[in-house]
C-alpha cells in the first residue's frame, strides 16, 4: 500500500437532509480517528486443573468511534451546520449535539454515522488566525466502507 498524505484523512459532515450530502470540514489541519474495543475480564479456573494457572480470557463490551481536529477557522456552510449541531437550534436534529458525519481514511475506507459534538473550543493569538478544536464520539453503530 502507498503511503497516504494526511491532509486526505476527511471530517465530513452531513447535512441532515433526508438524502444526505456530506461536506468537508474546512480548515483542519491535524484529524485522528480511533477505534475503542473496550473488554471486560470474564477468566474461569480449568476445572480439571483448578491449581494451574490462570490465564486471562476477555470478551468484547462496548465499542465505539472518536474523532477529533484542530486547525483554522473558516465559515461556510459546513461549519454554520457544525454550529447548528454543536450548539442546538431546538430542531429534532440537533437537539441533542447529534449529527452525522463521514471519516474518510484515504486507501483504508469510510466510516459513518451519528456523533455526539463532546466538546468545541475557539482560541487565537493577538496576531494570528482564529483556531478551532473539537470531539466527536460515535452515538450507535457506524457504518464501514472498504475503500477496495
Amino acid at each position: 500500500m502507498a503511503k497516504q498524505q494526511g491532509r486526505l484523512l476527511l471530517i465530513k459532515i452531513g447535512d441532515g437532509a433526508e438524502t444526505e450530502a456530506f461536506t468537508t470540514l474546512c480548515g483542519i489541519q491535524s484529524k485522528t480517528l480511533t477505534v475503542n474495543n473496550n473488554n471486560f475480564d470474564v477468566t474461569t479456573m480449568d476445572c480439571t486443573a483448578p491449581g494451574g494457572q490462570l490465564w486471562q480470557e476477555v470478551m468484547t463490551g462496548m465499542r465505539s468511534l472518536a474523532t477529533s481536529g484542530n486547525g483554522i477557522f473558516e465559515g461556510g456552510t459546513s461549519l454554520a451546520r457544525f454550529k447548528a449541531i454543536a450548539f442546538g437550534t431546538g430542531a429534532a436534529d440537533t437537539a441533542d449535539a447529534i449529527g452525522n458525519f463521514q471519516v474518510i481514511i484515504p486507501d483504508f475506507g469510510t466510516f459513518e454515522g451519528a456523533f455526539h459534538v463532546d466538546n468545541v473550543e475557539f482560541g487565537g493569538e493577538q496576531e494570528g488566525p482564529v483556531t478551532y478544536s473539537f470531539a466527536l464520539a460515535s452515538s450507535g453503530a457506524p457504518t464501514f466502507t472498504d475503500a477496495a
